[in-house]
C-alpha cells in the first residue's frame, strides 16, 4: 500500500493608469528593489492592453509575448523561476556538505550520500531490475486473494484504498488512522472515464506506456497485461469521488470507530492489515476520506481475479520507481507523465531531480542548512510584521461584515485569534538517525527512506500532535494553512522576490507577499476551512442565516471562475477551485485593507509614475505572471484546485473596488462587473 498522504510566485515605465483622483507628490523610490525600480519589473508590462480589459496582460504582457518555455518545463512563471533559485541553492548547501566530508551517519552524509548515488546512473544501470526483483518474487508467491492484501499491507505495494496518519479531526490534539481513494496510475477519475477527446488520446497513450512497462519486465504477453490493468483500474476509478465533492467537509470527512469502520469495508481483513503496516490491529477509530470510495476499493480486491491483481502489483512496482530502475523504465515513465499528460519535451536535469528527491526524502536536513545560508534574519522580522497587519486587517473586517450574525462573528474572531504563523523554518529539525542510506544502493535508498518516513507516522497514532512539525521544508516556494492545526505556514524559500523583498515599496509587499499571507488565513474561512473551528475541530459554527447568506455569495463567485475557459473544451470548475478563488479575493482584500492601515491616513507616495494603489494591484499580477503547455493545464483543470494564473489575477481584481478606481476601469470594460455583481465575502 502505497502511503496516503493527505493534504496542500530593464527599463521603467513612467507612465501607468491613473487613478480618478488628483496624485499626490511623486517621492523617490525606496532604494535597492530586487526588481525594476520599486518591486515590479515594469519592463514587462504591454500598456498597449487596458487595464480593464485584461489586467493580467496588461501587467505581464510583455513577458508572455516573449518568454520562450524550457523544454524541461510544463509551465513556468514566477514561483517557478523561485523554485529554480531554490533548486540551485539547495545544491551549493549539498556541495557544501560534501566538501565538509561528514562523518559516516550523520544526517549531512546521507544527504550527501543518497544524492551521489542518485547521480551515479552507471551504477544504477549496471544494477538492471535487481534490487526489484525480490518485490517482483513476492508477487509471483501469491497464490489468493489473502496474498494479495498481504501485500497491499505492506507499505510498498499499490492498493486501490490507502492509510495514512494525521490529527484526529474530532480531537486534533491527537493523531489518528485516515483511510481514502487510491490506486490510480493517471492523476484522476476522470482521465479513464472522461468522454472529451483529450481524455481518450490519454488513455491510448497510458495503454501504451503500461504495455512497455511489461515489456521491461519480461512479461509473456505485454498487451494484454496491460489491457488487464487498465480494466482494472477503471473499475477503481468508477469508484472514486470527483475532486469537486472531497471539498464537502461534512460529507468527505467521516471519523468511525474501528468496529463501525471494519463494517461498513468488511472485506479487507483490517485487524492484520493494519498490523502488517506496523499500526494498532484495534485503532479507536479510522477517518474515512471519501468513505464510499474506501469501501468500493476494498470490496474490489475479493472481486476480481487474482491474477488480475498480481499484474496491477507488477506494474505499479515498477512504474512508481520508474526513476529508480534503469534509463529505459525512466525513459518510458517520462514519455507518459511528462511529454503525454504535461506537455514537457526533455528531462528536466539530472542535478535538478536529485535536489527534488533529497527536498522530498530527507528535506529537512538540507533545509537546516539552507536557512543559515539563505534566510536573513531581518526576513523574518519583517514577515512577521506583516502577519500581525494582515490579521488586524481581517479582524476590523469581521467586526464589520453586514452579512454576519452575531453569533457566527464571535466564532470567526475567536478562530482568528487563535491563528498560528510560522515563517521561516521549524523551531527544532527532524532526527534521521534511523534512516539507512547506504551509497551505492540507489533503490533501496529511496525505499528505505520511505520507510523511515512510514514508520515514522504510525509511531505517533493515538499520541499527542507534534504542533511544532512543519508539512514543509525550509526550501520550499509555496504557503499552506492546515485546518486541523489552524495555522498558517511560510517556508523560508518563498520570502524572497517577486513575493517579498524588504528593500521594495510597501505597496508592493502588500500587493504580494501581503496577498499571499491573506490567502492563507483566508483558507481558515473558506468552503472547506470554515468547518473547522478554533481548535482544528469539524464542527458547524455558523447560524442557519449567515450559513445561507455565504453559500450565496459564494455560489455567485464559483458561476463566475466556471466560465472561465484557458483552452478549448476546457474550463475551470468553480466548485473545485472555490477554496482557492475564495482565498485569493479574501487575501487580497485583507492586504489591501492593511496596506491601507499602514499609511496612516497619509497618502502614498508616486513611485515610478505609479500610485500606491496601483503598485499593489501590479504586485499582484506580477505574483501570478506564468505560462503553461496546453496538456498540462488541462491535467490541472481536472486535479488542481487552484484556477489559472491569469484567472488568479482578473478574476480576483474585478470584484474590488480600489482596483476599479486605481485604473479607472469604466463599464465598457472587458472585465468590469457592475458593483452589485461584485463578489464581497471577507
Amino acid at each position: 500500500m502505497r502511503r496516503f498522504i493527505l493534504a496542500a510566485p530593464t527599463a521603467a515605465l513612467l507612465v501607468a493608469c491613473s487613478g480618478p483622483s488628483p496624485a499626490p507628490p511623486a517621492a523617490a523610490p525606496p532604494a535597492k528593489a530586487a526588481l525594476g525600480v520599486f518591486g515590479v519589473e515594469t519592463a514587462n508590462m504591454d500598456t498597449t492592453v487596458k487595464p480593464g480589459d485584461d489586467f493580467f496582460k496588461y501587467a505581464n504582457g510583455k513577458w508572455l509575448a516573449t518568454f520562450k518555455m524550457p523544454a524541461d518545463k510544463a509551465r513556468f512563471g514566477a514561483f517557478d523561476a523561485l523554485g529554480d533559485k531554490s533548486e540551485a541553492d539547495v545544491k551549493t548547501v549539498v556541495e557544501s556538505l560534501a566538501a565538509e566530508k561528514p562523518a559516516a551517519g550523520t544526517t549531512a552524509a546521507k544527504v550527501g550520500d543518497m544524492y551521489s548515488s542518485w547521480m551515479d546512473e552507471a551504477a544504477i544501470e549496471a544494477r538492471g531490475i535487481a534490487p526489484l526483483q525480490p518485490y517482483l518474487d513476492k508477487i509471483n508467491g501469491v497464490s489468493d486473494t489473502a496474498g494479495v492484501l498481504a501485500l497491499m499491507g505492506t507499505t510498498d505495494f499499490a492498493s486501490p484504498f490507502g492509510l495514512g496518519v494525521e490529527a484526529d479531526p474530532q480531537d486534533p490534539t491527537k493523531y489518528a488512522i485516515w483511510a481514502g481513494q487510491d490506486g490510480l496510475g493517471m492523476p484522476d477519475r476522470d482521465y479513464y472515464l472522461g468522454k472529451d477527446a483529450s481524455f481518450e488520446k490519454y488513455r491510448a497513450a497510458y495503454k501504451t506506456y503500461v504495455t512497455k512497462i511489461f515489456e521491461l519486465l519480461g512479461d509473456a504477453a505485454p498487451a494484454a497485461s496491460a489491457d488487464t490493468v487498465m480494466a482494472l483500474e477503471t473499475k477503481i476509478a468508477q469508484g472514486h469521488w470527483p475532486q469537486a465533492n472531497l471539498r464537502d467537509v461534512a460529507k468527505a470527512i467521516k471519523p468511525m470507530p474501528f468496529a463501525e469502520f471494519k463494517a461498513f469495508a468488511p472485506t479487507v481483513p483490517w485487524d492484520t492489515f493494519l498490523t502488517g503496516l506496523g499500526m494498532p490491529a484495534a485503532p479507536e477509530k479510522i477517518v474515512a476520506y471519501g468513505d464510499t470510495a474506501v469501501r468500493a476499493g476494498a470490496a474490489l480486491v475479493g472481486k476480481e481475479p487474482v491474477a488480475a491483481w498480481k499484474k496491477y502489483l507488477a506494474f505499479h512496482i515498477a512504474s512508481d520507481n520508474a526513476a529508480h530502475l534503469p534509463k529505459a523504465f525512466d525513459d518510458a515513465s517520462f514519455e507518459f507523465f511528462g511529454k503525454t499528460l504535461q506537455g514537457v519535451q526533455a528531462k528536466r536535469e539530472r542535478w535538478k531531480r536529485g535536489v527534488s528527491l533529497l527536498d522530498d526524502q530527507i528535506g529537512e536536513g538540507v533545509g537546516e542548512v539552507y536557512v543559515t545560508k539563505f534566510f536573513p534574519p531581518e526576513n523574518k522580522a519583517r514577515m512577521d510584521a506583516l502577519v500581525v497587519n494582515l490579521r488586524k486587517a481581517l479582524e476590523g473586517r469581521l467586526k464589520t461584515l453586514a452579512w454576519m450574525d452575531e453569533a457566527t462573528r464571535a466564532e470567526a474572531l475567536k478562530k482568528l485569534a487563535t491563528f498560528e504563523p510560522r515563517v521561516g523554518y521549524p523551531s527544532k529539525w527532524r532526527d534521521y538517525s534511523k534512516m539507512t542510506i547506504e551509497k551505492g544502493k540507489h533503490f533501496e535508498n529511496v525505499i528505505n527512506a520511505r520507510n523511515f518516513e512510514w514508520k515514522r507516522q504510525v509511531a505517533r497514532i493515538g499520541k499527542t500532535v507534534d504542533r511544532e512539525e512543519w508539512g514543509m521544508n525550509p526550501q520550499t516556494v509555496n504557503a499552506g494553512y492546515n485546518p486541523l492545526m489552524n495555522q498558517i505556514t511560510f517556508p523560508a524559500a518563498i520570502l524572497q522576490p517577486p513575493f517579498f523583498d524588504v528593500s521594495a515599496d510597501a505597496a508592493v509587499n502588500y500587493g504580494a507577499i501581503g496577498g499571499v499571507i491573506g490567502h492563507e488565513i483566508g483558507h481558515g474561512f473558506d468552503d472547506q476551512g470554515r468547518a473547522f473551528d478554533e481548535a482544528g475541530r469539524t464542527r458547524n459554527w455558523w447560524t442557519p442565516d449567515t450559513d445561507t447568506k455565504f453559500k450565496a455569495a459564494t455560489q455567485q463567485l464559483g458561476t463566475q471562475y466556471s466560465k472561465y475557459c484557458p483552452v478549448p473544451n476546457g474550463c475551470i470548475n468553480g466548485q473545485l477551485t472555490m477554496g482557492e478563488n475564495i482565498g485569493d479575493l479574501g487575501g487580497l482584500t485583507m492586504a489591501y485593507t492593511a496596506y491601507k492601515l499602514s499609511l496612516n491616513g497619509k497618502e502614498a507616495p508616486v513611485i515610478g509614475g505609479f500610485t500606491g494603489d496601483q503598485r499593489f494591484f501590479l504586485a499582484w499580477a506580477q505574483v501570478w505572471r506564468a505560462t503553461a503547455r496546453e496538456d498540462d493545464t488541462r491535467q490541472r483543470l481536472v486535479i488542481d484546485p487552484h484556477s489559472m494564473p491569469e484567472f488568479r489575477t482578473n478574476g480576483v481584481v474585478r470584484n474590488m473596488d480600489a482596483w476599479y478606481a486605481a485604473f479607472d476601469v469604466k463599464p465598457e470594460d472587458k472585465l468590469y462587473l457592475p458593483p452589485d455583481q461584485r463578489v464581497k465575502i471577507w
